[in-house]
């Protein structure tokens, strides 16, 4: 079995000019080499078996694949569009498959029939056997003999266009390299045929349940033990089916969970960092919020008649101010004592200024006679003067303020003195909050930059609770189907004991031939079901036992030479009967970070270790046709690959630019093209090497590719 390409032909497809015989590629067993410059045709080579096998090309301007249908326009050669109103346009595979020799062509008839071209697309195959040319009409054996040159389950490992090699295993499931193993150790068949035993016990099971209900002499007795036995029966297969189902279920929770554990810890960390910065813009705002109404109070200072800071640094004024008026008051006094001698006092006496004056010269003014310092009458005076004062209007008007202080400054003898200090208090709590808020500002700017570092510019609070409620949930999932899966598995445990005994039971009272027939057809059938299923496993576990070991040897064979270690690949199977692989630094603990060459050079390890792991054949039996795979490549790992390949892969076929040298038009290849294409001349390497090459500079509406083979 497997496949051969004896060769690709191309006819005005794309900038494959001219005819069949023009473009023709032919290739060997082992490494097939398409070198080209960028623009020089590798993707449009590729596009070629895209069209013979999926009837689409990509558009590596959109970086989209699109039907073959809608591309006929940009697939011709335009040099040939421009030269002609009608031309062919199509792709020749020869190919050899299980002694068969296959010659599929997909062509188009291109015609333009005013502004407007209009295609008519045929396919036709060819099958040899032996001398026997057939031409192959119907479509379904054209598409059977189509899919024999790279069957669909794997045209994943097979095809392969720069990127899509970083998913040849799929490790973002649980049971992604379990499909891997399946299909590339061949033993997909094996489940097919476990499959088909399955059904053969089913069919035993009710041939031997129709031929019980064909027995007329079953008592009562009987009667109820089948139905006791058919119980136990439904019981446990339902209940296996329960399992099958929890293990499904806890499989799609563990990925839930390793989905949701890289974004776990950071969106904790988001939450509880928002909830920290949020407290710390609520702290932030009520200082601001506090400045802002210590500064809408000054207006009300300056004119609080019981510490007014209008009148700050006039101390002294108040007694000039008194001094004045007392002249006057006197001058006043005088005249009014002339016409009055009782009044010994001036008007509006005793005020502040006078009882301070009384205090000072120790003579009270109201008795006209002396207070010593420290007296009776002297106290109190004193009393008088630090008497409790009325609350007086805060008024906001300088006129009425200035008013007010016309009318009497003796209010103002005992508070003005204190406005510095009032003063110099308020300043201080300014201060203070002015750096309380630039403090608090920093804090917040911290915890600003804090969410930024993860990634909270890209999440909301609602995305990173939704990955702690998924998380939570599938572990939470896990355990459930863990303890579901032990409950349904003890009460199987129950249920066969007593299916036994029914059975023992059963055994002894209906005997006839035609029963213990079926039966024991049932049960061969059960035998050869739990073969298929238990060779199945071991072969399983034979390779994945091996797998560890033949994939760090591909994978150091890789990456042989480079200055920096990839890691250890590491695989386990799970209970759930999946694998799972990872990669190990010499500490043991898991490794990330790997550059995107290390990437597909573990999984291209993985699929070559799986192929060398395979019973029996241990090469993959199809073309392995791949459209720069080393464009994240140093020329170390190239050199690796063509070294082992050979052993993994029948035959490959590369398309690649890392050997050209398109600065020199005679040579066309590098110094390390040059090594390979020697070693294909003597035999040391087996292929073939072309290289591609423009005709003459042109652009991309009028380049022609030519070839030239160095391996002959």
């Amino acid at each position: 079995m497997g496949t051969l390409i004896k060769s690709i032909s191309f006819q005005n497809f794309y900038n494959y000019y001219g005819s069949y015989e023009d473009n023709t590629y032919t290739f060997t067993e082992g490494i097939n080499i398409i070198n080209a410059d960028n623009n020089m045709g590798k993707s449009k080579f590729f596009n070629g078996f895209l069209w013979i096998l999926r009837d689409e090309v990509y558009d590596s301007d959109e970086k989209k694949y699109y039907p073959v249908s809608v591309s006929y326009y940009k697939m011709m050669s335009a040099k040939a569009r421009h030269e002609s109103a009608e031309l062919e346009m199509g792709v020749r595979v020869i190919y050899e498959n299980d002694g068969k020799t296959y010659n599929v062509c997909k062509s188009v008839i291109c015609k333009k029939q005013d502004e407007d071209w209009v295609y008519q697309a045929r396919t036709d195959v060819m099958k040899t056997e032996g001398n026997d040319d057939l031409p192959l009409l119907d479509k379904d054996e054209k598409l059977t003999a189509i899919r024999c040159l790279i069957p669909a389950e794997m045209e994943k490992y097979s095809l392969l266009q720069g990127e899509s090699m970083e998913r040849l295993v799929d490790l973002s499931t649980l049971d992604g390299l379990e499909k891997t193993i399946n299909v590339l150790a061949d033993i997909n068949n094996l489940i097919k045929m476990c499959g088909l035993a399955s059904d053969l016990v089913k069919q035993a099971k009710k041939s031997y349940q129709e031929e019980e209900k064909r027995n007329k002499e079953a008592d009562d007795g009987i009667i109820r033990l089948r139905q006791e036995r058919d119980n136990y029966d439904k019981w446990i297969e339902e209940a296996k089916e329960k399992i099958g189902l929890a293990r499904k279920e806890s499989v799609e929770a563990k990925e839930k969970e390793q989905q949701y554990e890289s974004e776990f810890f950071s969106s904790k960390k988001r939450i509880q960092l928002r909830k920290e910065y949020d407290d710390e813009c609520r702290k932030l705002k009520e200082l601001k919020d506090t400045h802002e109404q210590q500064e809408l109070s000054i207006t009300s200072r300056l004119f609080d008649e019981n510490c007014p800071w209008i009148l700050y640094g006039l101390d002294d004024e108040t007694s000039i101010f008194d001094d004045h008026r007392i002249t006057l008051t006197k001058q006043i006094a005088k005249q009014e004592i002339q016409d009055n001698p009782d009044i010994m006092l001036p008007e509006g006496s005793p005020d502040a200024p006078s009882l301070k004056r009384m205090l000072e010269h120790q003579w009270c003014e109201v008795c006209n006679r002396e207070a010593l310092r420290g007296s009776e009458p002297w106290l109190h005076i004193k009393k008088v003067m630090e008497r409790p004062k009325k609350p007086m209007r805060v008024s906001d008007s300088f006129m009425q303020f200035y008013g007010d202080i016309q009318k009497s400054t003796g209010r103002y003898e005992t508070t003005i003195p204190n406005i510095a200090a009032d003063y110099n208090n308020y300043m201080s709590d300014i201060l203070d909050l002015e750096d309380k808020i630039e403090q608090q500002g920093i804090i917040v700017e911290t915890k600003e930059n804090e969410l930024t570092l993860v990634g909270s510019e890209n999440t909301t609070d609602e995305d990173d609770r939704r990955v702690l409620a998924g998380y939570n949930l599938a572990k939470k999932t896990q355990e459930e189907k863990a303890e579901e899966i032990q409950r349904y598995s003890s009460k199987i445990d129950l249920w066969k004991k007593g299916l036994d005994k029914v059975k023992k039971e059963l055994d002894k009272r209906q005997g006839s031939t035609p029963i213990r027939k079926a039966k024991q057809l049932y049960e061969d059938m059960q035998i050869v079901e739990s073969i298929f299923y238990k060779t199945k496993e071991r072969i399983f576990e034979e390779i994945v036992s091996k797998l560890q070991g033949t994939a760090n040897d591909m994978y150091g064979a890789l990456t042989k030479g480079n200055q920096t270690l990839g890691g250890t690949l590491n695989f386990e199977r799970q209970e759930n009967g999946t694998v799972k692989v990872s990669v190990t630094n010499s500490f043991g603990e898991e490794l990330f970070g790997n550059g995107t060459g290390f990437q597909r050079m573990k999984q291209l390890a993985i699929v070559m270790s799986i192929i060398s792991s395979k019973v029996g054949n241990k090469s993959f039996e199809y073309p392995f046709v791949s459209d720069a795979p080393f464009s994240e490549f140093s020329w170390n790992f190239i050199r690796n690959f063509f070294d082992i390949a050979p052993n993994v892969f029948r035959q490959s076929i590369i398309m690649i630019k890392e050997l050209c040298e398109p600065n020199n038009p005679e040579l066309l290849i590098n110094k390390h093209g040059e090594d390979i294409a020697e070693k294909m001349r003597t035999g040391v390497i087996k292929g073939t090497f072309y290289v591609n090459y423009p005709e003459e500079k042109a652009d991309a509406s009028n380049l022609v590719t030519k070839k030239k083979c160095y391996s002959e």
